[in-house]
């Protein structure tokens, strides 16, 4: 290679490193000139909708959670509303959260969905809640702890607690797609005034139906099958003795199958959970065989019959967050969405095939 074609290459390189650097401190810039929400979130009061907003000024030392608030009769108003209080240009952009309180949520939530969760700029990981309190009050109780406490308590109940996986994708797909329905986190504040995942809302279309309760989402986490862990307590009894010992659950896979009998259409749920049993009494030796099937028995009979008992509550409410009309779809030549879900779905029969493997230091190999 000549001199002269390194010299070139040199200038060129150069060039771009200059390109790089004068970038970067520009998109620095722009940083520091937009106001970035962090959460958003709606009530409804009468006839209007409440906008509250949580962000950080980026520019200060002390990044403590700042609030936005107004009200307006069109969804499509509020964030302009929020800019005309901001003196720094309103970005939705790095949204981690959005929430709906439980009032608006019944009343439906199609005009947010269309106007803010269709946002091309918003990233699909941002997460969706529906609260038991007004989003104004939660979102006041934050403002110390900052933008990333809540979505990472959530996301923390993801990975390592009994809350369903879910994100923007995922509820778009549900919202959108056929024979199937939205479900999202439900948080309330505590006694001690503190953000908690209490349980899960399940949608029928737009509008808020049913919220779950802690075991009933662990139920529903294991039969969504994107992540089985979480715990759940039980009952077992020997002789004239009782307790409740707890199942941690650490990984599992789930099958479905579709079977049709002339009129009759049955749903098989086929589940293998691998988990460990703790707080168990000290009279059930785990280390007699006898004992570890007593256990192993027992759990399954329970979780079957609790498992049988939300899939049957989910038809009664007319809710199908499972998607099973999408399962019996793609087993079927011809399926209208409303006939399914009239003459169908709530004559739809569940089984359940449930095998628990127990690993621990005196049970199982």
């Amino acid at each position: 290679m000549s001199n002269q074609i390194r010299k070139i290459i040199s200038i060129f390189f150069s060039l771009g490193l200059l390109i790089f650097v004068l970038t970067g401190c520009d998109r620095a810039k722009i940083v520091d000139d937009i106001q970035m929400l962090s959460i958003l979130g709606f009530d409804k009061e009468d006839h209007e909708y409440i906008g509250t907003a949580l962000y950080s000024d980026y520019t200060e030392e002390k990044k403590e959670g700042k609030i936005l608030q107004t009200k307006a009769e069109k969804t499509k108003l509020i964030l302009k509303d929020m800019n005309n209080q901001s003196s720094k240009p309103i970005e939705i952009g790095k949204l981690q959260l959005l929430m709906f309180s439980e009032n608006l949520a019944k009343d439906g939530i199609s005009d947010f969905v269309k106007t803010i969760c269709r946002d091309p700029l918003i990233g699909s990981n941002m997460i969706i809640t529906v609260s038991e309190e007004p989003t104004e009050k939660i979102l006041n109780n934050l403002t110390e702890e900052g933008n990333d406490y809540l979505p990472k308590l959530i996301e923390q109940n993801f990975k390592s607690g009994n809350v369903p996986i879910s994100n923007l994708q995922l509820f778009l797909f549900d919202y959108y797609g056929k024979g199937r329905d939205v479900s999202v986190p439900f948080i309330k504040l505590n006694e001690h005034g503190k953000v908690e995942v209490k349980g899960y809302a399940v949608f029928k279309k737009d509008n808020l139906s049913l919220v779950l309760n802690q075991k009933e989402m662990f139920l529903y986490k294991i039969l969504q099958g994107r992540s089985m862990n979480g715990d759940m307590a039980f009952k077992v009894s020997k002789g004239k003795q009782e307790d409740q010992p707890v199942l941690t659950s650490l990984y599992g896979e789930k099958i479905d199958s579709v079977s049709k009998h002339e009129s009759e259409t049955k749903v098989t749920y086929t589940i293998t959970l691998h988990g460990m049993v703790k707080d168990y009494p000290d009279w059930l030796d785990l280390r007699k065989k006898e004992n570890h099937k007593l256990l192993t028995r027992e759990l399954e009979k329970q979780m079957n019959s609790d498992l049988l008992k939300l899939l049957r509550k989910f038809q009664d409410h007319d809710v199908d967050p499972l998607g099973v009309g999408d399962l019996v779809r793609a087993h079927s030549k011809k399926w209208v969405e409303e006939e399914f879900y009239e003459t169908v779905y709530p004559k739809v029969i569940y089984d359940i095939n449930l095998s628990i493997q127990l690993h621990q230091s005196g049970i199982g190999e």
